[in-house]
């Protein structure tokens, strides 16, 4: 999940991202012929497609994820196959926590199983990524599909998303708590969503900037702020706006990770408070709701830094606690939202840990 580093995979900048330890555990074996069964136990569903007639459908559904995996695995020359697979998971869907990359990678390495073949670690994350794009029609970054495979426990990971060069960081000992409250208020990241449109706006920010800066970016943070402030005059707005919250954003992941290096934690919470304040005046991808959930954390003991996280619009907040005060923080925070309307924000302790693995039953 993300860390810090709001909308800034997608613009060639960095980010600080780390898989948590909430679950997706998906079941399978090999079987004969081409046809894949899939079987959702939190749905309570169904889905069935062949591996060989692999294409975009027009209107995308959970299936369309599981297929799109099938679908990178074979354009990469592994030669899948029919397959029966059951999966569950204990991440909440649309809160923001990467439930849509934690499928992907959990049945990339159950496929992998059955069908072996060797796919650098991100070179699988970058196909993943191309799969939500063009199968999910989520025009996602690379964040999410990456901290999956990588991550690490008690440990946050620096990618740069333009050259691919990551590294994992030190939260410290003991690590601090994760703590996720999700609002309860739903996101939309299709194809019409405004997740796609933000996308559209930064496009246009970097076209006009590289109009005025007379040479080619690799992405918007390829751009410095004061080389965006001489242009600004010739962005138009809302381009101009976002483009201040997404370099700006590369700009803060450069100095969390420099105050992690020197174990600075509390450097690093006051940066992801500063990531919300642009992400509300900006990137204009917050709600009331993670307005207020952000606001009722700062209350709390044991609190070091907090956000929102992932696309925006709803979704959940990202909160750093010191772990000795966890069960506090969560007292306090269930309080605070015991009267709001239903369905209240539910309260996540978590912890950086492992990504996704696969393993072979006998």
């Amino acid at each position: 999940m993300e860390i810090l580093g709001n909308h800034t995979d997608y613009n060639g900048g960095a980010v600080l991202t780390a898989a948590i330890d909430r679950y997706v555990v998906v079941v399978g074996r090999a079987t004969a012929g081409t046809q894949v069964r899939i079987w959702s136990c939190n749905l309570d569903a169904a889905g069935e497609f062949s591996a060989t007639a692999l294409r975009p459908e027009e209107r995308p559904d959970w299936r369309s994820y599981v297929k799109s995996v099938f679908a990178m695995l074979a354009g990469a020359g592994v030669a899948v196959g029919g397959m029966d697979l059951v999966i569950a998971s204990d991440v909440p869907a649309g809160a923001g926590l990467s439930s849509s990359a934690a499928l992907e990678a959990s049945v990339a390495r159950a496929v992998l199983q059955a069908y072996p073949a060797s796919i650098e670690p991100l070179r699988l994350a970058r196909l993943l990524q191309r799969g939500e794009n063009e199968y999910a029609k989520v025009q996602c970054g690379l964040l999410d599909q990456f901290s999956t495979i990588h991550g690490q426990a008690d440990r946050v990971i620096y990618l740069d998303c333009a050259s691919g060069v990551h590294e994992t960081l030190s939260l410290g000992s003991p690590a601090p708590a994760i703590v996720v409250v999700d609002s309860r208020v739903s996101r939309q990241l299709g194809h019409d969503a405004p997740y796609n449109t933000r996308r559209r706006e930064c496009e246009e920010a970097k076209t006009a900037l590289e109009r005025q800066l007379g040479r080619r970016l690799n992405g918007l943070c390829a751009a410095t702020p004061g080389e965006l402030e001489q242009a600004a005059s010739a962005i138009p707005e809302p381009p101009l706006s976002r483009a201040r919250h997404v370099i700006g954003e590369h700009e803060r992941v450069l100095a969390a990770r420099a105050a992690l290096i020197a174990g600075d934690i509390h450097r690093f919470g006051r940066l992801m408070e500063q990531s919300h304040r642009s992400s509300q005046r900006y990137f204009e991808n917050s709600c009331e709701a993670l307005d207020r959930l952000c606001g009722l954390a700062v209350q709390q003991p044991g609190y070091i830094g907090g956000r929102l996280c992932g696309g925006g619009w709803g979704g959940c907040t990202v909160n750093l606690v010191s772990a000795e005060a966890v069960r506090d923080f969560v007292t306090g925070m269930e309080r605070a939202v015991a009267q709001w309307p239903d369905p209240r924000p539910a309260v996540h302790v978590c912890f950086a840990s492992d990504g996704a693995t696969g393993q072979m039953l006998a």
